[in-house]
């Protein structure tokens, strides 16, 4: 008996020669600690199917977890065709696709009881420190296969997997609150929570004095963990579908400097073990790495197939989605190229200023503008050049497209957070709100 997708394949040709089927199944652990306790251990699993057809020269689809009835799943989908966008593009056939670690096996076999092992003592280990802390740990595990086929003779399939750690701790003292988290993920096995402990216990030993700072002017590092609030503006901005509708700040500006020339960010789905990896997109177009800026120049936008096709272009393998809805262009791993300064010398360098290590929230934000006015979740006053304690109750506002061309220096260190490689920024002048009278 053939499999549910291929079914599904065959009965929809009958209506329509253009069909793709996009089959998911997966399965994540994970545990959970809150308030230095373990509050649960959970399990999830999930397998779907979703039917793209181009019918009549439009898009329809349909999709489902029940595949008791194939045949609805295929009705559905012809019949939302009749209301679907015009198809500016054809379903790929086979093609050649870059080799991309994304499965460890190890991540499959290790062991759940460990990882509640690990946050007990990730939690001991803080709490040895100050017992007033409240801990919270994060341990996930996850593995699942996805396969594509379609009308062009396209069969494609993968297994990947995924693990994530995280600590965050909590110090309440009278009305004041601190907060720091620290983590890490990956597709391979990420086990390593001492490290994001020692970050954290580090981060709270910094802030054991709490000092006032008047609204002005001043000179910023962002550490690479609260960078991805900046980098957002240029991500959403090189997204190909807002450049189609005319909703970009970058529309029509290829070719043009946007940023400082020592910057380059990179869209890249090829990094092994990267978070947001893959060989091939879930059109099945092969992955790659795209140069968005390169040295400040505006370089490329992100396609998938129906957007690159009505921009009259080529998809980048950026068509991004679930099994239950339709492919949109979005980033993969966005990797910015680090500088030549470390942070101890951007600390060392500022005379009066702050580093930024956490914000909280989009506060205003108008990511298209550019526009960010963002809560300083975690905040240090760096003084002649040492961090000489906290400031709270402050916040950030500027242009992104502003403060990319007032870089003092990057740092020579890029750190993963998430699917993003990013460096530290030593921003000249950024507006702070403070908290002094």
């Amino acid at each position: 008996m053939n499999r549910i997708e291929e079914k599904i394949l065959e009965l929809t040709i009958k209506y329509t020669p253009s069909v793709e089927v996009i089959y998911e199944e997966g399965e994540t652990r994970s545990v959970s600690f809150e308030n230095n306790k373990l509050k649960y251990v959970n399990t999830k699993s999930i397998r779907g199917i979703g039917l793209r057809v181009i019918k009549d020269g439009r898009i329809g689809f349909s999709s489902t977890t029940d595949f008791r009835m194939p045949e609805k799943l295929v009705m559905n989908a012809l019949e939302s065709a009749k209301f679907g966008q015009v198809a500016t593009f054809e379903f790929p056939s086979k093609n050649n696709f870059p080799k991309v670690a994304v499965f460890d096996q190890r991540v499959i076999d290790y062991p759940i009881n460990k990882c509640v092992e690990t946050g007990k003592d990730a939690i001991e280990k803080a709490l040895s420190v100050n017992p007033s802390y409240e801990c919270g740990v994060g341990i996930g595990k996850g593995h699942g296969m996805r396969r594509l086929i379609n009308s062009k003779g396209l069969d494609v399939n993968i297994a990947s997997t995924s693990f994530g750690i995280g600590i965050d701790v909590l110090l309440v003292k009278g009305h004041s609150l601190l907060w720091i988290g620290e983590g890490e993920s990956s597709k391979g096995l990420v086990t390593d929570l001492n490290k994001h402990v020692d970050k954290a216990l580090k981060g709270l030993r910094l802030s054991e004095k709490e000092l006032k700072l008047k609204t002005g002017v001043y000179p910023v590092i962002v550490t690479a963990k609260a960078m991805g609030n900046l980098l957002a503006t240029f991500e959403t901005g090189c997204n190909g579908k807002l450049v189609q509708k005319g909703a970009s700040p970058l529309t029509n500006r290829l070719g043009e400097k946007i940023i400082d020339e020592r910057v380059s960010i990179y869209d890249d789905a090829t990094i092994d073990m990267a978070d947001a990896s893959y060989p091939w997109d879930a059109e099945g177009t092969p992955s790659r790495q795209t140069p968005l800026f390169e040295k400040g120049v505006l370089k490329n936008f992100l396609f998938d197939l129906q957007t690159a096709g009505i921009m009259k272009t080529t998809s980048t393998g950026n068509g991004n989605r679930g099994f239950a809805s339709q492919p949109s262009p979005s980033n993969s791993n966005v990797v910015v190229n680090p500088g030549n300064m470390s942070l101890e010398a951007m600390i060392k360098d500022i005379k009066y200023g702050v580093l930024v290590d956490q914000v909280l929230g989009a506060g205003q934000s108008n990511i298209l503008a550019g526009e960010f006015s963002v809560n300083i979740d975690l905040g240090y006053l760096i003084e002649n050049g040492e961090i000489t304690g906290r400031v709270k109750d402050c916040m950030i506002a500027g242009n992104a497209f502003a403060v990319f061309n007032n870089i003092i220096a990057m740092g020579n260190i890029a750190e993963w957070h998430g699917s993003i490689k990013v460096p530290p920024f030593y921003f000249r002048a950024l507006n702070i709100a403070g908290n002094a009278d």
